[in-house]
């Protein structure tokens, strides 16, 4: 059946097989699990015929965790790498989260893995072509999830989530710490009184913001350069900062609360990260796409889509859920320039970072941001068409100062 989803579990708990059958039966026609109790006997079947998923414990009898993983990336890069790991060890996990896409927590919840491995499939439905898949299967070492956000992760997974503890984890990394306490400190968050410790700027800014600024600068870190003679990695590093201050701006000007505004900015900092993953992974055919957009005067998305047959959206949107973020989040990554195709009609991330992209062409970072175009047609059919004044009169780019100094 060509739409049939292959999972490979490998694990040698013995319970497992009965326990994922019984989790997943009502997926019997759509999903097919294959069990091996060792690395070896897993990469046996992968010669078979591959698979779409494969969860694995982090220690096996035959081989380390890292190690299995390594194989799968590099033979079958096309498939997401899950991790089921009892361990909080922190360099242990470290060198894990650049091989697996997600981490799930032993003893397994069944009904959260059939959620990320439904929302896996169904990211993969959206890539729109054979070309487009074969395209992130090329990628094959995406940017990891960084190992600070990792180990935040783990402290509030468990009973040592404090603001003091999370803050020393932030500590560890002076540009995160810089980056952080300067957003704490700006007027964008109304702090009245200076804060001057990582542990103080959590309990400001919370955890939600944190761990986006967390992941934003970390995967901005791993790319390190485009080797792109007419954009920069800080190009893409303003622009992400101006769409993610606006966008939280504009979901303040419609009632949101400043709480709830913290989700449009951190999809606003994330929204681009399918260009991160393509101008660093492709920068020679990244260099053919900005020229094409520049010599056709054509959108970036047809431009991308015409030369590597898949858009940023899409593969960021596929990254940022095979790690397991907020649908809002990924939707926002997913659908900024065709906010018409979200599953919401309601006020979402996707929405905001729209408007936001669109509204700040008159003045881009670099003219490859030139050609975002606002969707009036959608925001009439929502009864907001006539808010696009109000908005373009009260966003400020970037308020808190945070586009400079960090990369």
């Amino acid at each position: 059946m060509e739409d049939l989803r292959r999972i490979l579990f490998v694990t040698a708990d013995p319970l497992l097989p009965g326990q994922m059958g019984e989790a997943l039966a009502d997926m019997a026609g759509s999903w097919e699990m294959a069990f091996a109790g060792s690395a070896a006997a897993a990469m046996e079947a992968f010669a078979q015929a591959p698979f779409h998923v494969v969860v694995s414990d982090l220690r096996m009898a035959d081989m380390g965790g890292p190690e299995f993983l390594r194989k799968v990336m590099f033979h079958y890069p096309g498939s997401a790498r899950f991790v089921l790991s009892e361990s909080v060890d922190r360099e242990a996990n470290a060198e894990v989260a650049e091989l697996a896409h997600q981490f799930l927590r032993k003893p397994c919840d069944h009904a959260f893995l059939k959620s990320a491995l439904r929302r896996t499939f169904q990211l993969g439905d959206r890539i729109r072509s054979g070309h487009a898949r074969e395209l992130v299967a090329r990628i094959g070492h995406l940017p990891s999830v960084p190992a600070i956000y990792v180990e935040i992760n783990r402290l509030l997974d468990s009973e040592r989530a404090t603001a003091d503890n999370l803050g020393a984890a932030i500590g560890k990394d002076i540009a995160m710490t810089a980056m952080i306490l300067k957003l704490a400190n700006s007027a964008f968050f109304g702090q009245r009184q200076s804060v001057a410790t990582p542990a103080g700027a959590v309990a400001i800014l919370g955890i939600d913001l944190l761990k986006s600024l967390v992941l934003a600068h970390g995967l901005f870190s791993q790319a390190g350069g485009f080797r792109l003679p007419s954009f920069r990695l800080d190009h893409l590093w303003r622009h992400s900062v101006a769409v993610a201050s606006a966008a939280k701006q504009i979901a303040e000007l419609e009632g949101l609360s400043r709480s709830a505004a913290a989700e449009h900015f951190t999809a606003g900092l994330l929204h681009d990260v399918g260009i991160l993953v393509l101008a660093s992974r492709f920068p020679e055919e990244y260099g053919r796409i900005l020229e094409t957009q520049r010599s056709a005067g054509c959108d970036l998305e047809t431009a991308e889509f015409h030369l590597l047959g898949a858009t940023h959206g899409e593969v960021g949107g596929y990254l940022l859920g095979l790690w397991g973020l907020p649908g809002s989040v990924v939707q926002a990554a997913a659908f900024h320039h065709s906010p018409a195709l979200q599953e919401t009609t309601a006020f979402s991330p996707a929405l905001s970072v729209h408007i936001a992209d669109s509204l700040l062409v008159d003045d881009p970072e670099h003219e490859l941001f030139s050609t975002a175009r606002l969707d009036r047609g959608y925001l009439d059919r929502l009864g907001l068409g006539d808010r696009i004044p109000a908005w373009r009169l009260n966003i400020e780019p970037d308020p808190a100062g945070l586009q400079e100094g960090f990369f």
